[in-house]
């Protein structure tokens, strides 16, 4: 079985500027699922 997975990196000033849970919803609503991110490291 194949399986794809599409690696995204969110800019340190978007970070910075509050951007993060914004662009993670988005992400999410497209379908997209997070395996991980720093808050599970």
């Amino acid at each position: 079985m194949a399986t794809n997975r599409t690696f995204t990196m969110i800019k340190p000033d978007a970070v910075a500027n509050g951007y993060i849970g914004g662009i993670l919803k988005m992400i999410n609503e497209k379908g997209f699922r997070n395996i991980c991110h720093p808050d599970q490291s």
